[in-house]
């Protein structure tokens, strides 16, 4: 049995317990708000007792933003996993050279977990948890030019970082930068042309469609591992021959013969006479090598975390790559591999079982040190066999085992190659209920659980939250219905086929098949189409299929409709004894708002008025699941009331004032947009729009 740990409450442990009803009264409370002009009652900022952001990496395959964070106390997180608890909100930015661009947010659920040790008697806090958004850079370099933003990610206990704000200070959580590293572009008809001249020729401006032509990526082989003498010459002089020593470079080659199954005196003397014709002593080469384990002087992996929620998780491991030179050559070489090796002892039972092994590729990449390189390793686990309850919290112990250039051990999780570290971690396994193989689930829909959508209404229920990010569907917390393409998501049954058919409830519809091809994404960011047949679709592997895409609705009308899901043993839809179909309702909303405006001071639409006149007009923003709307002038935005609102406007309109006093002599527009609160394309944000426009000159 776990031996409990009983600390004290950290310092703001009772503001903690207060925070929203704090913060209501004064925005200042904690002094991390001065705009309000109200003195701090309880000065706070940036504080990490209670969790800290501790890593930010990036996957240029998989284009993935990582950030891991520790879940340090017992208490002070809302209640316990059977609670709702409470939100760890991760904004990321990212500065490619023009100051740090908003990337997006993300968000962590956490509860209260009772203090305890695990079975080799180490404390299970801090647990690590891992939140991620997609982050497809705006333009693509050639590989001659590596790109290397700065990530900045900011962490925020129950407070959501406000966007645009880079040095936003939370009175929970803290601040982490770390450069990455982006995917190099393809390589060009242009770049090929500018090649076949002497170095520095560039192309001169081109017309469209030949700059068009230009840009065509050139299909090709993936280029080859440099050989031990091109390792040789890169390595031999200039600064690259302080930093990379021989037994670095050489154990690639080295590793061919030591990793061999079978040993062949043959290969050996081959080696050496290699070794030999570049001037290096194999002998020595492979003594040092051998007295060498767990050097971090190249890359060292700091954190590892699981993220998702049941069903749906994945560990990610966070490591640094320290140097310039020694991971055998640049963005247009093959360069090096990575390796992270994951482990995991998922009962507490003091035996690691191997998981896999996630490869992530390195170069030779010049830069301004001391400037690491975060980098991160994903791979996928499937924790639906598990059956964990909210009243008694499943804590697992994790580890990732680090190597440079030659795999981990999959037999020893205690093994270490030359480069490279290990690190533990605990992590939570989130309450679930275990997968029936005889009855298909649907756990997800328009990128909402199930368990969130009303099986009467079909709509959100209040408050509810995407299952990717943990952001609210809505600010406010109103219900919401769906629109546009709707996503199905639930676990899988590999050998299994199913079906997923909708019909209109409101009128009585029969079953339509859904039939969309769908797009999959593999453990290594690849992706694949996956045909129906017979109107079944196969069950992938968690693998072959990591977000769990089970299907694409293309809903349109604004009716109540019914999604159901059947598991059938092949595609020819042969039932499964006893399995029983899972069906949702949901409510549809395709159809845009109502926007317009209009002047109604004298000169009304497309008029002309001097200089600081007060201009007056109206403007109609509805919609029955009406959501926001933003009311604006351009280029220029003057002082509007109102500028922004969350209350539909009656039929007749609202009416609107503009000065525009201080703004110059020119033509502009008054724009009203609208948005409802309907989930369009199952995405966190998306929502059916409407905007319209009236122009005026100022003379």
């Amino acid at each position: 049995m776990a031996k409990l740990n009983i600390p004290s409450a950290p310092k703001g442990h009772s503001e903690r317990l207060q925070f929203p009803k704090l913060i209501a009264k004064n925005p200042n409370y904690f002094g991390n708000f001065p705009e309000s002009k109200l003195p701090p009652i309880f000065p706070l900022s940036n504080d990490t007792a209670f969790e800290e952001l501790t890593c930010v990496g990036y996957n240029p395959d998989l284009r993935v933003l990582e950030a891991v964070v520790q879940v340090k106390q017992a208490t002070g997180y809302s209640g316990n996993d059977c609670t709702p608890g409470s939100f760890e909100y991760i904004r990321f930015f990212v500065d490619t050279g023009s100051g740090f661009v908003d990337a997006g947010v993300a968000a962590i659920n956490v509860h209260d977990i009772p203090e305890a040790s695990d079975c080799a008697q180490q404390p299970e806090k801090p647990l690590s948890y891992s939140a991620s958004i997609a982050y497809a850079p705006p333009n693509s370099e050639d590989c001659d030019d590596a790109v290397l933003p700065t990530v900045r990610a900011i962490l925020a206990w129950q407070t959501v970082p406000p966007d645009n704000d880079p040095n936003f200070n939370p009175v929970w959580g803290n601040h982490l930068d770390c450069n990455i590293q982006l995917a190099p572009g393809p390589f060009t008809i242009a770049d090929l042309i500018e090649d076949f001249f002497e170095q520095g020729f560039k192309l001169p401006p081109l017309a469209a469609k030949y700059q068009a032509v230009a840009n065509l990526p050139l299909p090709g082989p993936d280029p080859e591992p440099l050989t031990l003498p091109e390792l040789a010459e890169l390595y031999g002089e200039g600064p690259a021959a302080k930093i990379v020593p021989t037994h670095r470079f050489g154990l690639p080659a080295v590793q061919q013969v030591l990793g061999s199954p079978i040993v062949s005196s043959e290969a050996v003397a081959s080696k050496i006479s290699e070794f030999a014709a570049l001037k290096i002593d194999w002998a020595q080469v492979v003594g040092v090598i051998e007295k060498t384990s767990a050097d971090t002087t190249f890359e060292q992996m700091d954190c590892l975390g699981l993220e998702g929620s049941a069903g749906f998780e994945r560990l990610v491991a966070t490591f640094r790559v320290k140097q310039q030179f020694g991971y055998s050559g640049n963005l247009c070489t093959a360069g090096s591999f990575e390796y992270v090796a994951f482990w995991a002892d998922w009962d507490d039972k003091c035996q690691y079982t191997y998981l896999g092994t996630v490869p992530v590729r390195v170069h030779d990449i010049q830069r301004h040190l001391p400037e690491d390189l975060c980098y991160t390793a994903v791979l996928p686990v499937d924790l639906s066999n598990f059956n964990v309850g909210c009243e008694i919290p499943k804590i697992g112990r994790v580890r990732a085992v680090l190597s440079w250039a030659v795999p981990p051990s999959t037999t020893d999780p205690n093994a270490l190659h030359a480069w490279g570290n290990l690190i533990d971690a605990h992590v939570q396994l989130r309450p679930n209920v275990s997968a029936n193989p005889l009855n298909p689930k649907i756990s997800i829909l328009g990128g909402i659980p199930t368990t969130q959508i009303d099986s009467t209404t079909g709509f959100t229920t209040p408050f509810a939250r995407f299952a990717g990010n943990n952001m609210l569907a809505d600010a406010l917390g109103r219900t919401c219905p769906f629109g546009g393409i709707v996503e199905a998501q639930g676990p899988e049954f590999p050998g299994y086929w199913y079906q997923i058919q909708v019909r209109d409830v409101s009128v009585g519809g029969s079953w339509q098949t859904v039939v969309t091809p769908l797009m999959l994404t593999r453990w290594d960011g690849t992706t694949y189409v996956s045909n129906p047949v017979n109107g079944f679709f196969p069950y992938q592997q968690y693998v072959n299929n990591i977000e769990n895409l089970l299907g694409n609705w293309g809903s349109s009308g604004d009716d109540l409709w019914e999604v159901k899901i059947e598991i059938v043993a092949d595609s020819l839809g042969t039932p499964v004894p006893g399995a029983i179909p899972d069906m949702h309702l949901i409510q549809l909303d395709n159809t845009p708002p109502l926007a317009n405006v209009d002047i109604t001071t004298a000169g009304g639409d497309c008029g002309k008025f001097p200089v600081g006149t007060h201009l007056d007009g109206t403007f109609v923003a509805r919609d029955i699941n009406f959501g926001s709307f933003s009311l604006g002038t351009q280029p220029f935005s003057g002082p509007i009331s109102p500028s922004s609102g969350s209350v539909q406007t009656p039929i007749a309109g609202s009416s609107w004032s503009l000065d525009t006093s201080g703004m110059k002599s020119c033509g502009y527009v008054v724009e009203v947009d609208v948005a409802d609160r309907s989930i369009v394309n199952s995405v966190s944000g998306a929502h059916n729009r409407a905007t319209w426009t009236t122009g005026y000159c100022l003379i």
